[in-house]
């Protein structure tokens, strides 16, 4: 059962608090590691460091329902679900099942959106992230990111599709390929670790944004993601006690997407600290599921 907890008076709750950011050790591309690195490598060649920023409540103000993912690389949408405790995993791909509805959601919402592949989904129920071999069991990430590279979100299509299908779709005349990644609470409303996005248009791409090799195994395969340098104009927004019945899309990458001044590319995003939150409230729990979007078929 879906516990509402949200203020009868709603009215825009901005938030001050830090964000954590990537300081790099030395070269670039960075590396991160996910299990257990060769003996002697670090973790990772990079530090994380908090730095304090003003994140902006966009209830009962127009990116509530305004915000594009063209534009700012964030929408929020309500969208009442079937599912609500999501325990069992297995049944999410089945037909009818949770991946199904997403792929609608999808399709009615993402412009020009005409084949959705659904690749993978995350669950986040834990307090906190765990370090190093995360396994399965998933917690909020506080660390400003983005998913994927250009190149590794490329890679995707290949990787999920069969070989002949990735190769047709990629060589349709005026094919755009988009990673859309749809943010959940799951049956309560959220409290604690929020999710914070910022909006395309504050962010120097070529400045901020830093590539990680992400290694999930030594020797056995590697990914890729953007690490976010600080900078004092990035714009921070989140959506107050965000329910069950409400989702945040996020653009992870497009092939239309420019690094300044058009169509919004990807969205920095973050779970973040809200002192201000009721220490009493659930923890926060939420699933994220990543799609393939293509505008031709």
């Amino acid at each position: 059962m879906t516990i509402d907890n949200r203020p009868k008076v709603v009215s825009p709750k901005d938030v001050e608090t830090t964000l954590n950011y990537c300081v790099p050790h030395g070269p670039i591309p960075l590396v991160k590691y996910i299990t257990e690195p060769p003996e002697g490598t670090p973790w990772m060649n990079f530090d994380i460091v908090s730095y304090p920023v003003t994140i902006h409540d966009v209830r009962s103000t127009p990116l509530e329902t305004g915000a594009s993912l063209d534009t700012q690389a964030f929408q929020f949408l309500g969208a009442p679900c079937k599912e609500r405790e999501f325990l069992d995993e297995a049944e999410f791909a089945k037909e009818g099942g949770y991946y199904d509805q997403v792929k609608e959601l999808v399709v009615k919402n993402v412009g020009g959106a005409k084949k959705v592949v659904v690749f993978d989904h995350t669950l986040r129920r834990l307090a906190e992230e765990p370090k190093g071999d995360r396994g399965v069991e998933r917690g909020p990430l506080l660390r400003v990111h983005v998913d994927q590279t250009e190149d590794s979100a490329l890679r995707r299509v290949h990787k999920h599709l069969p070989e002949d299908e990735a190769n047709r779709l990629l060589s349709l005349p005026n094919q755009r390929v988009r990673i859309v990644n749809v943010w959940r609470p799951i049956e309560n409303v959220v409290a604690h670790n929020p999710l914070a996005v910022a909006d395309w248009r504050s962010v120097k791409h070529a400045r901020d944004l830093i590539v990680t090799r992400k290694i999930l195994q030594p020797g056995k395969g590697e990914g890729g993601t953007y690490n976010v340098r600080y900078n004092e104009e990035h714009k921070w927004y989140y959506m107050r006690d965000m329910t069950p019945d409400e989702v945040v899309l996020l653009k992870c990458s497009d092939t239309q997407g420019v690094d300044e001044g058009g169509i919004a590319k990807m969205c920095l995003h973050t779970a973040f600290k809200d002192e201000t939150s009721d220490p009493e409230a659930p923890r926060r729990q939420s699933i994220e599921v990543r799609c393939l979007v293509f505008d031709q078929e």
